[in-house]
């Protein structure tokens, strides 16, 4: 009887464990378009780098999902989303600060997951397709900021 109970708590840990593991949507509540990633320095001797990802928002109800966050390359940063001359956009900036969390996904370098919030739960939805812009060098922190 305890070898049955034995095998049994070792089964539901096995499955609860399982199932923290993050699921790709198939649809999003929200349209994106194109998206780069761009490399970028500051400084002559380098003071600071970084690369960004610029993603086109084609359609957003923030009601319906607050975007949050960009898996991307081994890393994690939150997306802030930005009305410009050419749309609207959604950027994450990539620095040298690495996140405490262990990065959840296998992407390949055109590929990244945004994670968003809707009606209270966290959901991931996959983005392909990220064009590799050329870099970018700025002389100071100043113009990158203003860009």
């Amino acid at each position: 009887m305890k070898k049955y109970i034995y095998i049994l708590g070792l089964s539901l840990f096995f499955l609860t464990g399982c199932g923290s593991t993050k699921k790709l949507e198939t649809m999003a509540p929200f349209s994106l378009g194109e998206a780069y990633a761009q490399k970028w320095s500051v400084g002559e001797p380098l003071e600071e780098d970084g690369y960004e990802l610029v993603i086109t928002v084609l359609s957003l109800d923030n009601d319906n999902a607050d975007l949050k966050n960009i898996y991307y390359n081994g890393k994690m940063a939150p997306i802030s989303i930005e009305v410009t001359d050419k749309g609207i956009i959604g950027i994450s900036e990539f620095g040298k600060v690495q996140s405490s969390e262990e990065f959840p996904f296998e992407l390949t370098e055109t590929q990244a997951v945004i994670s968003y919030m809707q009606k209270d739960k966290v959901k991931y939805y996959q983005i392909n397709g990220i064009q590799q812009n050329l870099p970018i060098s700025y002389a100071n922190l100043d113009e990158k900021n203003s860009r």
